[in-house]
């Protein structure tokens, strides 16, 4: 398993300008008293940050606390009681000797972004309660503009570090001011020299920073500084085009009251961070059968729409095709009602002409009714139709509903 941010030596970065307010006249030391700064340089071992000058009376950098020896650190385990069964130690990190630690892994099943269904929400605080240091869960998501409908991981508008490092901020520290920022490029260093090529044409971009914020804790000016990297995999695709996807690491945090932040003690802190391997391996595995159970969901949900667009597709064709069957029947019928009439009307003509010489009768009964009907003798069957007519054929095979349109039963002959 690769190491994430935390185990990456530290190299030189950048320095932040310190503006400082304007110069007093010389051999006026009243002037230069009444002339407070307005901007205060806070030392880290890879730069400076420059921080708003406290309001008068208020405790700030200017009148630090007192610093304290450097803590002695001891190892601890973040352990992982969800994911298997049973604990399992997922990570070490060194901390100061007397911290209590708390939390661990945390597995989400029901999100179906594995980049999202693991990670850190553990911290180790003070005795006092005033400084802590938290491992933060990692994020996964798709760059908005760019997303993929088939991807689980949710859309978000973060397209760099900082602005992930805002949202963090935002998301946990809901009260905070945003004080500084400044990237890691010693971070982004490690990123590339320890990352894998590209693949399937896709272009790495990566990314690294540290946020500095305050708020108030117990009527305490705290300071804290969040350090988290973030890699950006940008694939162009003829079907599905432009997408960007973005990935952090781990995300660690250091806080302690205002003038006290160690940011020598969170870089001891972030580079002490290591993985169990057996544990990493367990979790990849976890993971990869999550990606599949996905997979599987999805091509499931595929085939049920591509059935269910079929089924109508079907449907459809057999109403057209029970239309046009509808249509010819009705025209059947009309050219049969017309056939009918012609012949009742010669039928009655040659009745009338020859009734009194010849009777060419038929008696019928209606089976429903037990009425009697004279009818010709021309034909071998006869209807009774539910319209009150009477329909005669030779056909032996005929349905009045299927070839008229309409309701009917057939009569028996009386001899």
């Amino acid at each position: 398993m690769h190491a994430p941010s935390f185990r990456w030596p530290a190299t030189a970065v950048l320095a932040l300008l310190a503006a400082c307010g304007g110069a007093a006249h010389p051999g006026s030391g009243e002037a230069i008293a009444a002339q407070a700064p307005k901007t205060v340089l806070r030392e880290t071992p890879h730069g400076a940050f420059v921080e708003p000058a406290p309001a008068a009376g208020t405790r700030g950098p200017s009148t630090p606390m007192p610093v304290k020896a450097p803590a002695t650190l001891q190892r601890v385990a973040i352990v992982d009681r969800e994911g298997f069964g049973q604990p399992l130690d997922a990570a070490t990190i060194e901390v100061p000797a007397g911290w209590v630690a708390q939390g661990g892994v945390r597995w989400r099943p029901d999100v179906e972004c594995v980049g999202n269904t693991v990670g850190f929400e553990w911290a180790a605080t003070s005795s006092d309660g005033l400084q802590a240091v938290s491992l933060m869960p990692r994020l996964a998501w798709q760059v908005d503009g760019t997303v993929v409908p088939m991807n689980p991981c949710p859309a978000a508008p973060i397209q760099t570090a900082r602005a992930y490092l805002e949202s963090v901020v935002r998301s946990a520290r809901p009260q905070a001011r945003v004080l500084a920022y400044r990237e890691r490029a010693d971070i982004v260093t490690a990123m590339t020299a320890n990352a894998h090529a590209p693949a399937n044409g896709s272009r790495m971009r990566h990314e690294a920073g540290e946020i500095l914020v305050g708020y108030a804790l117990q009527g305490i000016e705290m300071r804290e500084a969040f350090v988290a990297a973030v890699t950006f995999s940008e694939i162009t695709d003829p079907m599905i085009g432009r997408s960007v996807n973005g990935m952090s690491q781990d995300l660690i945090a250091l806080r302690a009251p205002d003038g006290s932040l160690d940011f020598a003690l969170l870089e001891k802190l972030r580079l002490s961070v290591r993985y169990e391997r057996a544990w990493g391996e367990r979790m990849i595995a976890r993971s990869r059968q999550h990606v599949e159970a996905v997979s599987q969901r999805q091509v499931a949900s595929i085939q049920a729409w591509h059935q269910r667009r079929m089924n109508e597709i079907t449907m459809q064709g057999i109403l057209e095709r029970g239309r046009i069957r509808m249509d010819t029947i009705q025209a059947i019928g009309r050219i049969n009602d017309q056939g009918f009439a012609n012949r009742q009307a010669t039928n009655a003509s040659i009745h009338t002409a020859t009734i009194d010489a010849i009777q060419e009768v038929q008696p019928w009964r209606d089976p429903t009714s037990g009425k009697q009907i004279d009818l010709s003798i021309h034909y071998r069957y006869a209807w009774q139709l539910d319209d009150g007519r009477q329909f005669l054929t030779d056909r032996a095979d005929f349905d009045p509903q299927r070839d008229l349109g309409i309701g009917g039963h057939a009569l028996q002959p009386v001899r």
